[in-house]
């Protein structure tokens, strides 16, 4: 089932300044890719992210399938669930891409790590009947631009 197709505007920047951090993340759809492309700068955080809100679409879902050009850097998927929950567990998958190329990649959601603030924390898997939003994050520790662009995200079974 498709995700999205980025047709529409839904999706969010979150840069490291909500930490204090100066990287900068800007995310702009145009014919139907979503362009995610900035600087990370590790001094003080070193993270930026695009995410958008999910109502349903991963209801039965074990993987998603994207359709990723990269610069090679290490991006990871990231997804939330359980909104009610006391602290806000966030999980991540890594997005295993070559640079260059485009390309379909796989990213399993049943073995996703939960972190909270980035740091790996004891916690449920991830359901994805009760997912609530997705996206991708850069955190790879290195300095410097980077690009990513999507044409479309699948969830599969």
């Amino acid at each position: 089932m498709r995700v999205t197709d980025f047709d529409e505007a839904t999706w969010l920047i979150v840069n490291d300044g909500v930490m204090g951090g100066q990287s900068v993340g800007e995310g702009a759809i145009a014919d139907g890719i979503l362009y995610f492309d900035g600087t990370i700068v590790t001094q003080g955080g070193g993270f930026s992210s695009v995410r958008g809100p999910i109502d349903g679409e991963l209801v039965g879902a074990t993987e998603l399938v994207m359709r990723v050009r990269t610069d090679g850097r290490e991006y990871e998927l990231l997804a939330d669930d359980e909104p009610t929950r006391q602290q806000r567990v966030t999980h991540y998958a890594p997005i295993v891409a070559e640079g260059g190329e485009w390309q379909d990649v796989t990213v399993p959601l049943t073995e996703m790590d939960a972190r909270v603030f980035g740091q790996q924390v004891s916690a449920p898997e991830f359901q994805p009947d009760l997912a609530t939003e997705i996206g991708v994050i850069l955190a790879d520790g290195i300095d410097g631009p980077f690009l990513l662009e999507i044409d479309w995200i699948d969830a599969c079974t």
